[in-house]
C-alpha cells in the first residue's frame, strides 16, 4: 500500500497536496482510496468508522454504505450501533463513563463524540 508521501514522490507534488485531493475525492464520492493510512487506520487520514458514519447521518442504509465502502454490513453495523450508543450516553456522562461502561478505550469515544459533533 502506498502512503500520502509515495503517491505525492511519484507525482512528484506536496504531501499536502495528495491529503487534500483524496480526502476530497472520498467525501465528493463515498469511496474508500485504500492509502495505507485508510487501510490501517492509522495517522490523520480519514477513518473507515468517520466515512461509515457520514454516509449513514446522510441517510445511507447500511446495505448501501457496505456497498460504497466496500465493507461488511455487519462492520458497517457496528460502528453505527457503537455510534449510537455513544451518542446517547454523551448527553449525561463523561467521555471516561462512557469508555469504562462500553468497554471501549478513551481515544475511540473521543473519535466518535468527534463524529458526532462535525456539522455535515
Amino acid at each position: 500500500m502506498l502512503t500520502h508521501s509515495d503517491i505525492a514522490y511519484l507525482l512528484h507534488v506536496s504531501t499536502g497536496t495528495i491529503s487534500k485531493q483524496t480526502k476530497a475525492y472520498m467525501e465528493r464520492t463515498g469511496e474508500i482510496l485504500p492509502t495505507r493510512g485508510i487501510v490501517h487506520d492509522i495517522g490523520r487520514a480519514m477513518t473507515h468508522k468517520g466515512i461509515i458514519l457520514k454516509l449513514y447521518k446522510k441517510g445511507y442504509q447500511t446495505p448501501d454504505i457496505a456497498r460504497m465502502t466496500n465493507h461488511t454490513q455487519e462492520a458497517c453495523d457496528r460502528y453505527i450501533e457503537a455510534y449510537k450508543k455513544v451518542e446517547k450516553l454523551s448527553k449525561t456522562m463523561k467521555n471516561e463513563e462512557i469508555a469504562q461502561i462500553l468497554g471501549m478505550g478513551k481515544s475511540l469515544v473521543e473519535e466518535y463524540i468527534r463524529i458526532l459533533n462535525k456539522e455535515e
